[in-house]
Order: C-alpha cells, then sequence, then structure tokens
C-alpha cells in the first residue's frame, strides 16, 4: 500500500454536506446516496471548478464536530468564496499519511481504511489525530467510477500524547 507522509497547513474546503451519525453501516448507505445527487446537481460541476489548492480533486471528507453534528462534504479545497447553498469547514494544520489506492473507488478506499487501522497504524509509532478522513478523487468531465485515488489521513507521533 503505497504511502507518504506530509505536514500540511491548515486548509478550507468548500462544498455540499449532509448529515450522518456515528452509525457507520447507516453511512454506508448515506455517502453513495449523498453522491449521487451530488453528481446530478450543477452543484458537482461547481465543486470541481472550486479546487485550486492542496489536495487538489474532488473530496469526500467525513468531519465530526460533535455527536449531533457529524456531515459528510464532497467538497474542494479552495480560497474561492463560498458559493450559494455551499459551506465552508476549515481542517487545522497536521501531519497526513497519504495513502494512493488504484481501483474502484468505494472499494479501494473502504480497503485503505480497513488496511489503515490494522496493518499501517499499530506498527508506525504513530497515532490516529481524530481530524476529518480526506478521500481525493480526480476531476474529469465525466464521471469515474475507479482508477488513482488517495485517502488523507491525519495522525500525530505516539509520544505527542
Amino acid at each position: 500500500m503505497p504511502y507518504r507522509i506530509e505536514e500540511k497547513s491548515s486548509m478550507r474546503i468548500v462544498g455540499a454536506r449532509v448529515p450522518i451519525t456515528e452509525n457507520m453501516e447507516e453511512n454506508q448507505q448515506i455517502a453513495p446516496a449523498f453522491w449521487n445527487n451530488v453528481i446530478k446537481d450543477k452543484q458537482f460541476g461547481e465543486i470541481c471548478e472550486l479546487s485550486n489548492t492542496s489536495p487538489v480533486g474532488v473530496l469526500g471528507i467525513t468531519a465530526y464536530q460533535t455527536p449531533d453534528e457529524i456531515y459528510y462534504y464532497i467538497a474542494a479545497a479552495t480560497d474561492k468564496p463560498v458559493p450559494p447553498g455551499m459551506y465552508e469547514y476549515e481542517i487545522p494544520a497536521s501531519t497526513w499519511v497519504i495513502f494512493e489506492s488504484e481501483g474502484r473507488f468505494k472499494e479501494s478506499v473502504q480497503s485503505v481504511f480497513r488496511r489503515f487501522l490494522t496493518e499501517w497504524l499499530p506498527f508506525s509509532g504513530y497515532v490516529y489525530a481524530e481530524l476529518p478522513d480526506i478521500e481525493v478523487y480526480p476531476i474529469g468531465k465525466d464521471i469515474q467510477q475507479s482508477g488513482h485515488s488517495e485517502v488523507w489521513i491525519a495522525v500525530k507521533k505516539e509520544k505527542e500524547n
């Protein structure tokens, strides 16, 4: 599983969002339906046009604020103004482990998260930083179901705890 570790300053994302819950099975129903709705709407093109800072691409982001405020965003990292009907969210500066993936997006992204928790994290010298997880998908004229994607997961050195 190819990966790299990068320090990044804070990033501002802008896009559409949907409330989700702490129930992962429920969220695995909500997020794909949300993607389908956003892709069919003009918002998807607007989100693609917003992308102008790192990470470049269309982002899927789970942002846990409180148990009652958990959102899944389809967004872009940007410094552009927030279009009507969209939301912004600031992700703090962090150290990110960035996993590269090839294949069908849904399966490959889920596999990365599973392998991060079971194979990479226990032996890495890092702990999970409890910041939003970021899925990075390519921007294209056509909606893609597979290809190159990245998963960004914020981590901290174990001794920082």
